[in-house]
């Protein structure tokens, strides 16, 4: 009987954990017991609910160029109006002319591995819930940590696909017949799950930030309340992030993504290797082509002293072509390992802020929020204008400062519904229901209440 890829068993899941534990000792200070290969025993005791929250956070790295490991930078970049491949055909060509095929690989996986991630966390919080084992504090933390991951997935998925299932159980039987519920309803329940997992996880920040913490949780819901417009929640979340001094711009753009960066939010660590985006965007040598070149509108939209255009690219040139390319992360190297994916960072609050406070027409606040991103990047401060004016430089820094970073640019063109001006502009073959990708093919297959996007065929 074919069975839909959300119908992981439980054994097979919990052994791929503990399979990938083998390879990370320093995620997470266990050792783990490589007998546990069912639920029941894996979460009777600490060391287990470590190993399973760990083998998410490695899954979510396992894969090169996966939703949560490169390819929101990647693909996404490309499928906007950020990056463009230089080898013709493939996958790559499909994101750059915005013409998927439901077959697509990289939509199938990107798809796949969010619901596997989506099924693990559900373990997690089901059997915490329950327990009875585990201290309070340990209780809440890995609760609180399981809830943060599955808004997280679900908040990408949505974005990406538009109505996706809500899936909170892990009852595969179940979940095999789920149909699609409405971008607004998916939004409303991973809010519920950041609220509740903003209450059960720490404030405290340690070290390299590589585990959720309750700044991270309220990080992702003003993501998601600002995309909702509830601007007066967003100032809330994004001002208590503001006041607290653990977390600082580096004035250093070169260190912003490095892995003790004092920016630096939430970031998922990995043990065996830098990021898949320094991998897939950094050349081979000073004499190779780059595989992904930064758009020409995009290079020419910097101010001239702009220094995240100094810090944050560089170029190749070959046969007397200069190829510009993304250096946010400069590690190509699989060791020492000395960054990891970022997940969200400071700049990204404020520039968060500044447009809940556009939204709230508090224009003089704005500047001053804008301001300092670009006194950090060598750049006068913006006068104001009028509104028109003040909400184009809020767009402007929101491309300068988060380019080719988690998605962000296509995310923002469809939710600020400019995509069709902005890609119908630049790429010929742009049509409107683009902005969704297809449901995968294969999904479909196995649950027939999956109804595709429309423009696409099953």
């Amino acid at each position: 009987m074919k069975i839909n890829i959300l119908h992981i068993c439980i054994s097979s899941c919990i052994a791929l954990n503990l399979l990938l534990m083998s390879a990370c000792n320093k995620l997470v200070q266990v050792d783990t017991p490589d007998h546990l290969v069912d639920s029941e025993v894996l979460f009777q005791s600490k060391k287990g609910y470590e190993s399973a929250m760990a083998g998410i956070f490695i899954q979510m790295r396992a894969l090169n160029l996966s939703m949560t490991n490169g390819g929101m930078e990647v693909y996404m970049g490309v499928a906007a109006d950020e990056i463009y491949p230089t080898l013709v055909g493939g996958v790559e060509e499909e994101f750059f002319k915005n013409q998927l095929q439901s077959s697509n690989a990289v939509v199938s996986n990107f798809w796949i591995y969010a619901y596997r991630g989506i099924y693990r966390a559900n373990l997690v919080i089901e059997n915490a819930e329950r327990d009875q084992m585990l201290s309070l504090t340990d209780r809440q933390n890995f609760l609180g940590q399981a809830l943060f991951v599955r808004a997280f997935l679900h908040f990408h998925l949505c974005q990406l696909f538009g109505d996706v299932p809500y899936i909170s159980s892990s009852d595969y039987r179940a979940n095999a017949v789920k149909a699609r519920d409405s971008k607004s309803i998916v939004m409303e329940s991973l809010s519920k799950d950041l609220e509740r997992a903003a209450e059960l996880l720490p404030k405290e920040i340690k070290g390299e930030r590589v585990m959720p913490s309750y700044y991270a949780a309220i990080a992702l819901l003003a993501k998601v309340k600002l995309y909702q417009g509830q601007f007066e929640q967003v100032l809330d979340l994004t001002d208590e992030i503001l006041s607290n001094k653990n977390f600082t711009l580096e004035m250093d753009l070169n260190d912003v993504f490095k892995i003790k960066s004092a920016e630096v939010i939430f970031q998922i660590e990995s043990t065996v290797a830098n990021t898949a985006v320094a991998m897939n965007f950094l050349p081979f040598s000073p004499t190779s082509k780059p595989m992904y070149v930064l758009q020409h509108d995009l290079l020419q939209s910097f101010e001239v002293e702009d220094l995240r255009k100094k810090a944050w690219t560089e170029s190749n040139i070959l046969d007397g072509t200069a190829y510009y390319y993304p250096t946010k992360y400069k590690n190509k190297l699989m060791t020492p390992i000395e960054e990891c994916n970022v997940v969200f960072r400071l700049a990204e609050v404020y520039l968060m802020r500044a447009e809940a406070l556009f939204g709230v027409k508090d224009y003089d606040q704005v500047l001053s929020t804008l301001n300092s991103l670009r006194k950090r990047a060598g750049l006068k401060d913006k006068k104001y204008v009028d509104a028109a004016e003040l909400w184009e430089a809020i767009v402007n820094e929101r491309r300068h400062e988060l380019f080719v970073e988690g998605g962000n640019r296509w995310l923002d063109l469809i939710r600020w519904n400019t995509i069709d001006d902005v890609l119908g502009a630049s790429k010929p073959s742009w049509q409107s229901f683009a902005k969704y990708l297809p449901i995968p093919s294969n999904e479909i297959l196995l649950n027939t209440h999956l109804i595709q996007n429309p423009g696409y065929d099953n």
